[in-house]
């Protein structure tokens, strides 16, 4: 699709963990383990949030019987 001269902002760079604690939006669960895994081996905290991932979009797909 040609973009016809449009050009959009760069997207925002993704947050850290110290934005996450930061934000009041973020739900306290959220800090929570943003602060426990912080220490983690960042590679095994990231993919133990994927398989999290998709465990809750898997619950949520059979609870609400659509594909996420």
């Amino acid at each position: 699709m040609a973009d016809h001269g449009i050009r959009r902002p760069p997207a925002p760079p993704p947050p850290t963990v110290a934005d996450l604690l930061a934000d009041p939006a973020a739900s306290f669960a959220i800090k929570d383990v943003a602060r426990r895994w912080a220490a983690r081996d960042c590679v095994d905290a990231a993919t133990d949030a994927r398989v999290l991932c998709q465990v809750f979009e898997t619950a949520v797909d059979r609870t609400f019987g659509g594909a996420s």
